[in-house]
């Protein structure tokens, strides 16, 4: 197997989810740490331009999205399971919810008490220049920017009907006796708070769902090497094997295998990334593209909530 390599920033909530998701499989990983802003060429080396963060590489296959990224570490390490059978519905009822939960998250860092921490840790200028990144990250997509006003609206209906999930009997996770996908994907939005001195006390009044919250953070972040990002491209560029797909061959409308195409998410950092068609299914959509510095590389995006159209 293909050593695992992911490409995060220690402050993002969903490298966080990530971080956790390889803690649980019990899995060793590269560590190849990325700007949180603009420019970020190694990473546009390997995607394209897709800009989302964290991404998952395992020597030339490149993973965006950590919806996909979950199914390729379920792939790899299959026990204990994220998706069980008897609770598929309600794994995709959550994964539907994450988004959710993640604005509340970010709404609540970007309040005046949580913007301070960042403010004090980053400086002025870089949060100046950090807000200016992020409205263009936003700009063009279904989803706008979070505003503080969210979290006021949200904070209290979302992590009650959380913490009233949890209080139920035999419910230590939150689908039961057992963690799943559902908990990891609650899980980061929950973080960003807590890890925030200026807003942490929001979560006081939700003790069943803070002692849930230990308890995923209980299962650590696996076993982590760091690694430079040069070596990372040198793996991607050296390597000929390929993964294997996800999910069965399901053709997209108007679009055939070997047509060159263009892909990239709907609701925010909107950025297009062009190569050939090379699989689709129900769970992925996956595009060959050849980078300078990278080499030919298969960069594999979610199905769903992507914009897919031919590249003419």
């Amino acid at each position: 197997m293909s050593d695992i390599i992911l490409h995060h920033y220690a402050s993002s909530p969903y490298a966080e989810k990530t971080r956790s998701l390889l803690g649980f499989k019990k899995l060793s990983w590269k560590s190849v740490d990325i700007p949180a802003m603009l420019p970020k060429p190694d990473v546009v080396a390997l995607t394209g331009g897709y800009r989302k963060t964290p991404v998952l590489q395992l020597g030339r296959d490149i993973y965006c999205d950590t919806r996909l990224i979950a199914r390729v570490l379920e792939r790899l390490q299959p026990t204990p399971p994220l998706f069980p059978t008897t609770s598929q519905a309600s794994c995709a009822a959550f994964l539907r919810f994450e988004s959710e939960v993640f604005f509340t998250g970010i709404a609540a860092g970007i309040s005046p008490e949580g913007a301070k921490y960042f403010v004090e840790a980053m400086g002025v200028d870089q949060w100046e220049q950090f807000g200016k990144d992020r409205a263009a990250f936003f700009s063009g997509g279904t989803v706008g920017r979070p505003h503080p006003d969210f979290a006021t609206a949200r904070f209290a209906p979302i992590m009650g009907a959380l913490d009233s999930q949890l209080a139920e009997p035999g419910h230590p996770f939150l689908l039961g006796a057992s963690p799943s996908i559902a908990d990891f994907a609650m899980y980061h939005g929950i973080w960003f708070v807590r890890v925030n001195p200026g807003v942490a006390h929001w979560l006081e009044p939700y003790p069943h769902l803070l002692a849930w919250a230990d308890r995923v953070r209980a299962f650590g972040h696996g076993a982590r090497t760091e690694f430079p990002s040069s070596a990372a491209l040198e793996i991607a560029r050296s390597t000929r094997e390929q993964q294997p797909f996800e999910g069965d061959y399901l053709a997209l409308p108007k679009m055939a295998l070997g047509q060159k195409i263009t892909i990239g998410p709907t609701d925010y950092g909107v950025d297009r990334v062009e190569g050939t068609l090379v699989h689709a299914s129900s769970i992925e959509v996956a595009i060959s593209r050849t980078d300078p510095r990278a080499g030919e590389v298969v960069v594999h995006f979610p199905r769903t909530d992507y914009k897919i159209l031919p590249a003419d």
